[in-house]
């Protein structure tokens, strides 16, 4: 394709936008328009960078704007993607609107044979993820789905690993995400179905393509447990702690987190209340995976972890020696999330070395976002876009296989049943 590109933006809240700082950063000048529903996260993030502030608004991918150029601000602004896709001069377009959407979008993009940069998960439905694949399966353009740990450096070493031999044959896997900020999801827009689906494909979509991606494996056959024993209950759905009676009592008050030092957090103000009547998405799943030839994973993830209880990773299980990878090996955050400390780790035991004999290998993410994988993520969409070798695909078919094994967990979660997962490749 053109060396030149031209990207625009539908959905510019945090990752949306958080999309357009990197690949302004790498290719100033290239994001040409965007599209929401309003401007106002748009304005309020783009502006931080450019005021050189912080930018909190951007969440996980905040990053060093100081190089932006300063007219990003002025690029134009639409609130119907159809007219922005007939009328803006553009090549490629990141697709960050709400997650209910993404197949719509897709679907939008496709028609107009642009390229797709599509934020996970692909759809929220197992009818759209298959019309969302059966679209892009063979798409003539680039077409990728954000999976923004695939790049973090020890998940590239852990697959290297891997590939190399170093524990033998892979023929089990052991895996934990424990969430030391899970009220967060139960806080905002992402606590219902009906926008999200469920937090297996907000969470666990990142997991799975993990998993998949280190063992490069196809899974064949998922059964799931889950359950909400946490969040959700009987009290108003526009509650928030600032403003209820309880937040000086309630174990789940931001006040009282502050107050007793558990987890600093920067304001009360909008933080609704995670015992909410809308609340109907399950905070805890176990899922049991089948792979092509035998290889099997268990993989449990829960959101209400203590500040210091983060745990992210697991146990790979070899015929010559066993491989731990911790994504939060050692971190210290600050109130807005960002890390003061923070590095990942592998353990490699091999069974005829001797004990002293034991590898360990430490990559440091301090100041970077998803352990050190978004900016690698980014660099990698752009290498796919200019035609570029990369060790960092995240195409649109792990993106569809990652969902897939996500709506079929949900299916056994309400069954009771093992899925298989027939798998359209």
């Amino acid at each position: 394709m053109a060396d030149e590109l031209k990207i625009a933006c539908i959905g510019a809240g945090s990752s949306g936008a958080g999309h357009i700082v990197l690949l302004e950063q790498y290719e100033p000048g290239c994001v040409v328009a965007f599209c929401d529903i309003d401007r106002t996260r748009f304005d309020k993030i783009i502006g931080g960078y450019l005021a050189g502030s912080a930018a909190a608004e951007s969440g996980d991918f905040r990053t060093d704007g100081v190089t932006l150029r300063a007219d990003l601000a002025d690029i134009p602004f639409y609130t119907d993607p159809d007219e922005m896709l007939d009328k803006a001069d553009i090549d490629t377009v990141i697709i960050a609107s709400w997650c209910s959407t993404h197949y719509e979008m897709v679907e939008k993009c496709a028609r107009r044979n642009l390229n797709i940069l599509l934020e996970k998960p692909i759809a929220i439905t197992g009818t759209d993820v298959d019309k969302c694949w059966a679209l892009l399966k063979d798409y003539p353009k680039v077409a990728t789905v954000n999976f923004t740990m695939r790049g973090a450096p020890a998940t590239l070493a852990a697959a290297g690993h891997i590939r190399a031999g170093t524990i033998g044959d892979v023929v089990s896997v052991q895996y934990v995400n424990n969430v030391h900020y899970g009220d967060g999801y139960f806080r905002s827009w992402m606590r219902t179905r009906e926008k999200i689906g469920s937090l297996l494909l907000q969470k666990a979509t990142h997991d799975f393509d993990v998993i998949n991606t280190i063992i490069g494996r196809t899974p064949v056959s998922v059964a799931a447990f889950g359950s909400r024993l946490v969040y959700g209950g009987d009290m108003p759905n526009d509650l928030t702690c600032d403003v209820c009676d309880r937040k000086d009592t309630c174990p789940m008050s931001v006040y009282r987190l502050q107050q007793e030092g558990a987890r600093p957090m920067s304001s009360g103000k909008g933080q609704k209340c995670v015992y909410a009547s809308e609340i109907d998405i399950d905070d805890n799943h176990t899922v049991i995976i089948n792979y092509e030839g035998g290889v099997t994973a268990s993989y449990s993830q829960s959101f209400c972890a203590p500040q210091r209880g983060g745990r992210r990773g697991g146990f790979f299980i070899g015929t010559a020696g066993t491989m731990e990878l911790q994504y939060y090996g050692e971190f210290v955050e600050t109130p807005e999330g960002e890390a003061l400390v923070g590095n990942s780790r592998i353990d490699i035991m091999q069974r005829l070395a001797k004990p002293e004999s034991s590898i360990r290998e430490v990559y440091d993410w301090t100041g970077e976002s998803h352990f050190g994988g978004t900016k690698p993520g980014m660099r990698a969409k752009l290498d796919l876009l200019h035609s570029r070798p990369t060790d960092v695909e995240n195409t649109i078919r792990e993106g569809y296989i990652s969902a897939k094994m996500c709506i079929a967990a949900e299916e056994s979660i309400e069954t009771g049943r093992l899925v298989e997962l027939d798998l359209d490749l």
